[in-house]
């Protein structure tokens, strides 16, 4: 599986390791073993399922989603037990089929032969699932919460899926089948245009200079973000080179997965983020038991300062990639300036150890704020004076601000409100960090959304940060907004569409 899936996504996995591997779900299945005295299959059977009905009591959705790895792990175990190896059917379908389910599991969908699937469909389930997650790893269109009756459709029944949409179409007419491949064929001939339309062109306003760079999580994404020609790697997440180990990772290997990485980068600019975990995303060699209300507890910077052993590692092997390689360090999850001093007093003594050592590093490495809390905008001078640039992630502030999941359906209007309603606050920071001679970035969803890059030109942002693929179409739409000449406003209009449609 890891030779079709890079390392983030197989990471969903190492999750399921972890379930049979709790405690606390053991001695359940012990516990009702001594006391009800009846098959192991049953209890195994009644105790996840009471556990899948206590996480889907879970406030937080991120938690919910867990509730099917909780089932695909028992469904996997009673199959151990009864020594079944019967496989799910879907597994042997026939070329270009498409999967309509109640809901999937990741076992599920990892399993699925990539060749003869075309896409996926689902009752239940959302786009931040992990069955959403890996079936895009494995570049699989995925649609879920859709009202068809599933039950009712017999094999061989053609349909169309619309991922850009959320549309299915079932026994579609003649001239769909006739228009589909043909909005397929433009879609890829539009992003060969765009691509060709960008190269070499500098983007610059009122003589400044604009970068568009890529957010990324693994090596394959920043081979896609060179291909698409991106400015540098504005958000380097570093969790899956963590998720990767059941032990503390060894400097040299994090030092050496990194290396790799970042020499598909050359000369250009890469912002490593501290690792940002906790809450409902553990890691295997660490005792975090936290799980309710995760996003209110111990994450991000919280967490790393309570394992400084973890932040030092971190810090150090920055530090030594900061001598072959051009990188900035952001620290996730700040919210007081108090955070802020703390890492950089581990960063002052972490260079000093080096120094001792005399391993070369760059002395004057970057080390900045990553603004994502409310907390976080009323203490923005004071960040400024211990934040040597600052990285604003939109999605996080929004959902703070407005207490609105954006993954929730039910308050999906309040997610959607709060995109407009951060934007003078995102000014407030854009200007006073000028003022400050510091860079300020995006690099939320909203920094790939077009409807918003004429107003981020506006209230001064600079530097963008952007799903690698996304990365040609924004910096087309700077291009005809700060009238470059050779762009079409065709083009521009057809990959506004395809930017806004990306999302299912």
């Amino acid at each position: 599986m890891s030779n079709e899936i890079d390392t983030e996504h197989a990471e969903i996995f190492g999750a399921h390791q972890l379930i049979l591997k709790d405690e606390e779900l053991f001695k359940d299945i012990k516990k009702d073993l001594k006391k009800k005295r009846i098959n192991v299959e049953q209890i195994v059977q009644e105790v996840f399922g009471k556990w899948e009905k206590k996480i889907k009591g879970q406030e937080i959705s991120a938690i919910q989603e867990r509730s099917n790895d909780v089932i695909d792990v028992g469904r996997r175990l009673l199959r151990a037990l009864v020594g079944s190896t019967n496989k799910n059917s879907v597994l042997d379908r026939s070329k270009d089929s498409v999967i309509f389910a109640h809901r999937l599991l990741p076992s599920d969908t990892a399993s699925f032969n990539i060749k003869n699937v075309k896409a996926i469909v689902t009752v239940e389930g959302t786009q931040n699932s992990h069955s959403a997650i890996l079936a895009k790893a494995l570049d699989i269109p995925f649609v879920s919460k859709i009202n068809v009756p599933i039950d009712s459709l017999p094999r061989k029944t053609r349909v169309i899926v619309d991922g850009d949409k959320g549309l299915i179409i079932v026994n579609p007419t003649q001239a769909e089948l006739e228009s589909y491949p043909l909005l397929i064929q433009k879609r890829l001939s539009n992003r060969t245009k765009v691509l060709k339309r960008i190269n070499n062109i500098p983007l610059k306003t009122n003589g400044e200079l604009i970068k568009v760079s890529a957010n990324v999580s693994s090596l394959s994404d920043i081979k896609m973000a060179m291909d698409c020609g991106a400015d540098g790697i504005g958000l380097y997440r570093t969790e899956p080179l963590y998720m990767d180990s059941q032990n503390f990772p060894a400097e040299e290997k994090l030092y050496l997965q990194l290396v790799v990485a970042l020499n598909c980068v050359g000369d250009q600019e890469v912002n490593l983020r501290l690792l940002d975990i906790g809450g409902d995303k553990t890691l295997p060699f660490l005792d975090i038991v936290e799980i309710k209300d995760a996003a209110l507890g111990l994450t991000g910077i919280r967490l790393l300062l309570k394992y400084p052993s973890l932040l030092e590692m971190q810090l150090r092997v920055f530090l030594r990639l900061s001598a072959k390689f051009n990188v900035k360090v952001s620290v996730p999850m700040v919210t007081l300036p108090k955070d802020m001093i703390d890492v950089r007093r581990y960063f002052s003594q972490e260079k000093e150890k080096l120094g001792q050592e005399k391993i070369p590093f760059n002395k004057a490495l970057f080390l900045g704020a990553m603004i994502e809390t409310p907390a976080a905008l009323m203490f923005i001078d004071e960040l400024l004076e211990h934040s040597d640039f600052l990285s604003i992630g939109t999605n996080d502030l929004v959902q703070y601000i407005m207490a609105a999941g954006r993954e929730k359906k039910e308050v999906s209007e309040y997610y959607k409100a709060g995109n407009h309603l951060i934007v003078n606050a995102l000014k407030d920071i854009i200007q006073k960090a000028k003022e400050a001679g510091k860079e300020c970035s995006i690099c939320g969803e909203l920094a790939g959304n077009l409807k918003f890059t004429k107003l981020f030109l506006d209230i001064g942002l600079r530097n963008f940060s952007v799903q690698s693929t996304l990365v040609p179409y924004v910096k087309y739409k700077i291009i005809r907004l700060t009238r470059k000449p050779g762009c079409s406003f065709e083009t521009l209009q057809k990959a506004e569409i395809l930017c806004s449609n990306s999302t299912v």
